[in-house]
């Protein structure tokens, strides 16, 4: 009876473990932070925000850890890169592979301006209703800007078709009326479509623009949403 309980229970363990494989996120892997850049981010001023899961992939992941390969500090200003490195035991580093960027500060200034004022955007095609959205589009619709819920949203193809699709995935990502950053009262994100696949970028201020936060880096719109949704406020007054 006692050996018929324990398979019993076996069973069920391995039942919950497929379980917990065939739901496990490919598209983005926990980062943990030392406590060493913790304690060098206590040194901002400006309120400090992590991500606590990066973009990842299977192909990444066998390019090596994640690391934080790069750390700037100042009272106004935090910059840090996340990089993958494979190093074997008695091997020198290998090269590393850029991940992503993330900085917040007071700057760049152009982040704070709307696409439509872009030299590039400034006089619009032509606008259409797409999924609920007044959307414009400019050259030669394959760029296309919207609004909602306080951001904007550029994305950028070498053709129409490419463009409307990426469109599609980025609306289907971010519901109406939604935002990609908890508690981000205005902010941009742009999917460009590129040689290596369409990547995005963010920009955002929980301050009406006196702090902005930008992250860029290898990631697809749903990569970047759930790596945007991760972010955490450190406690840097302990």
């Amino acid at each position: 009876m006692q050996k018929k309980v324990i398979l019993l229970f076996v069973t069920v363990l391995i039942g919950f473990a497929s379980v917990a494989v065939a739901i496990q996120d490919e598209e983005v892997e926990p980062f943990t932070w030392d406590r060493q850049y913790v304690d060098e981010l206590k040194k901002v001023d400006v309120a400090v925000y992590v991500p606590t899961y990066i973009a990842s992939s299977e192909f990444s992941r066998s390019l090596g850890s994640l690391f934080v390969s790069k750390l700037e500090v100042s009272k106004d200003h935090y910059l840090f890169e996340i990089s993958r490195q494979r190093v074997h035991d008695g091997e020198s580093k290998m090269l590393t592979f850029d991940v992503m960027t993330m900085s917040a500060g007071t700057l760049p200034s152009y982040r704070k301006q709307p696409f439509s004022t872009y030299e590039m955007f400034e006089i619009p095609e032509g606008a259409t209703k797409f999924n609920g959205y007044d959307v414009k589009y400019s050259a030669n619709k394959r760029a296309f800007i919207w609004k909602d819920n306080g951001w904007e949203y550029l994305v950028w193809a070498e053709n129409t078709n490419n463009a409307i699709n990426i469109m599609k995935r980025v609306m289907a990502t971010i519901p109406k009326g939604s935002n990609p950053v908890h508690g981000a009262i205005n902010g941009q994100m742009t999917a460009i479509d590129t040689n290596e696949g369409v990547r995005s970028d963010a920009g955002w201020s929980y301050n009406n623009g006196k702090t902005w936060y930008i992250i860029t880096g290898r990631t697809t719109p749903e990569q970047l949403v759930k790596v945007l949704k991760s972010m955490v406020k450190l406690d840097t007054k302990k």
